[in-house]
């Protein structure tokens, strides 16, 4: 039986979710950079999110999983596939969210995920996962 194995990035303190806040430009909706319970993740399908940039972490608040929803198929579903693998069950504790515009293109969204992955630091410490460029980052969501 193949165990899959989760890299470990920073723990996400103040000073790394304030210069998340601002990735989003002109398509930012909302910030929730709140830890919420991971199993009380479905309060962001009563908020309507469907399109944005998730940020998982465990108990010890060490991000766990960055990853990107779009309109098409929705936050919730994203989070909810997630769910479904029991290795990711197992670590996951908390979820914060960047809320973007569901028109955002997907060459902005790509972007932005790219920029946190940057700005978190995280491309060679959660090996091997891996986030699309930030190329073109503020050009496109100014």
């Amino acid at each position: 039986m193949s165990r899959s194995v989760l890299p470990t990035g920073p723990v996400l303190t103040a000073p790394l979710l304030a210069g998340l806040a601002l990735v989003g430009g002109r398509y930012l909706q909302a910030t929730y950079l709140r830890p919420l319970p991971w199993a009380d993740r479905g309060h962001f399908n009563d908020l309507g999110v469907l399109t944005g940039i998730y940020l998982v972490t465990d108990i010890a608040g060490r991000l766990r999983w960055l990853g990107q929803a779009s309109r098409l198929d929705g936050l919730p579903g994203r989070l909810d596939g997630h769910d479904r693998d029991p290795a990711k069950r197992a670590v996951f504790a908390c979820v914060r969210v960047l809320h973007l515009d569901d028109l955002t293109p997907t060459e902005a969204l790509n972007a932005v995920e790219g920029r946190c992955a940057d700005l978190l630091g995280v491309r060679q410490s959660m090996k091997p996962r891996r986030w699309p460029p930030a190329t073109n980052w503020l050009s496109l969501v100014a």
